[in-house]
């Protein structure tokens, strides 16, 4: 099983953070069944020792820091994030100027499943995370997702991605990926009619990926 790490090298030398959420549901039979890696992780004494191997993450950030970062996460698509906020607190305590960095992330309820909410938070106050847009589809009679806050904030994203060469990240489960595209179409679109140009938009998205400024981590 792959994760995704959610920790930066720069601020945690020494530490690989994971995050993981124990998989269950109850089958057609009424038997409550479990994901296998993370039941058996959850149930790992403190100290114990694992075998592991670390690939390289798709997940890079811009080459300059002032370029601004834009993620999208559901559920446990949160954990490379993590990471690169990390990773943007370390380049401001460099001295480098930052981005600005929005984070957008979707789940079912805040309540139980705000992962690291305390934390973003925390890096909202401090000046690290400029906006976060957080949908809880079920915590309103009407259903919220993720892509309906990305465009709740278009002209800003629009600002961020279009006219400050900002990067796109998407990390979670795959079925979200064409509601996500579309909202940055929306973006590449509103910037394409202030302009007043006429643009391929499918084009425009394949080229955001070819440049990683549109980087997925789907599963």
């Amino acid at each position: 099983r792959e994760y995704s790490i959610a920790s930066s090298q720069q601020v945690h030398k020494n530490e690989v953070h994971l995050l993981i959420v124990v998989g269950d549901w109850v089958d057609n039979k009424g038997r409550t069944r479990f994901g296998q890696a993370s039941k058996y992780l959850s149930e790992l004494a403190v100290g114990s020792e694992l075998v592991v191997s670390v690939k390289p993450s798709v997940m890079k950030l811009p080459p300059n820091p002032e370029q601004p970062v834009i993620m999208s996460g559901l559920g446990t698509g949160l954990a490379p994030f993590k990471a690169i906020v990390e990773e943007k607190l370390w380049q401001k305590q460099q001295g480098h100027t930052i981005g600005e960095v929005y984070l957008f992330l979707g789940s079912r309820h805040k309540r139980e499943e705000y992962l690291y909410g305390e934390l973003w938070e925390a890096y909202k106050d401090a000046g690290i995370i400029t906006h976060i847009g957080a949908a809880f589809s079920r915590d309103q009679p009407e259903k919220i997702y993720i892509q309906d806050r990305i465009k709740e904030s278009l002209s800003e994203l629009k600002t961020a991605m279009m006219e400050k060469v900002g990067s796109f990240y998407l990390c979670g489960p795959t079925w979200p990926v064409p509601d996500i595209t579309q909202a940055l179409q929306d973006i590449i679109s509103a910037d394409a009619n202030e302009k007043g140009l006429k643009i391929d938009l499918a084009a425009a998205i394949e080229d955001l990926k070819e440049t990683s400024r549109y980087i997925l981590e789907v599963y």
